[in-house]
C-alpha cells in the first residue's frame, strides 16, 4: 500500500510535467500555424496558374507562371524560425 507522503510527492511531479507538456504542445501549434499562414500567403501571391503554350480563342491568351517566385516563397516559410 502507498503512504500518503508517497502520493504528495508523484502530485508533486505531475504539476511541472503537466506545465512542460502544455508549453511544447502551445510552441508546436503556434509553430504550425504560423507555417500554414505563410503558405497561404505565398499561394495568394504566387497563384499556381497553368501556362497555355498557344495563345488563341480556344486556348485562351497566354498566362504567367510563377513557380520560381513560388519556390522562392515557399522556401522561406518555416515552423520555428
Amino acid at each position: 500500500m502507498t503512504t500518503p507522503q508517497r502520493l504528495d510527492a508523484s502530485r508533486s511531479l505531475l504539476a511541472p510535467i503537466a506545465v512542460v507538456v502544455l508549453l511544447v504542445c502551445a510552441i508546436l501549434l503556434v509553430g504550425e500555424s504560423r507555417y500554414r499562414s505563410c503558405i497561404a500567403r505565398a499561394e495568394a501571391s504566387f497563384p499556381a496558374v497553368p501556362v497555355s503554350a498557344f495563345t488563341g480563342r480556344t486556348t485562351g491568351p497566354l498566362k504567367v507562371s510563377y513557380v520560381n517566385e513560388r519556390t522562392a516563397a515557399l522556401d522561406d516559410c518555416g515552423r520555428f524560425f
